[in-house]
């Protein structure tokens, strides 16, 4: 082998173990992993209007809200029984819901909402 070979094939070995021991030892110790907060995963009811046949839910992940109608053909479910509009709760959690369209709902199931996760904003 040349020597011009050799000293470039050492220069590359000793560089490459450099690297694999030094680097992975600086990254270790610069960057610390934080875990993210937890998500509120939870649909909760805002409002409840039975006049006018409107329910407002709200969902936790995103603190976004919505507005749906539920009519005589809505199909409600209180605690695992069938219920009215009535019957619902400000305050009780959506377990399922099914839209008819953007605005009406063909079934919904509502609860007794679930703490909040630990820490979730």
């Amino acid at each position: 082998m040349k020597p011009s070979r050799l000293l470039f094939a050492v220069t590359g070995l000793m560089l490459a173990l450099l690297f694999t021991v030094a680097v992975p030892n600086a990254a270790a110790s610069t960057y610390k992993w934080v875990a993210p907060p937890p998500v509120d995963p939870r649909i909760l009811v805002t409002s409840v209007d039975s006049g006018a046949g409107t329910i407002e839910i709200k969902y936790m992940r995103n603190k976004t809200t919505q507005t749906y109608k539920i009519d005589d053909i809505t199909a409600v479910n209180v605690n695992d029984h069938p219920g009215k509009i009535a019957d619902i709760e400000v305050g009780m959690q959506v377990r399922g819901s099914v839209e008819r369209n953007a605005q009406t709902l063909d079934s919904i199931s509502v609860g007794t909402a679930d703490p909040a996760p630990k820490g979730a904003k």
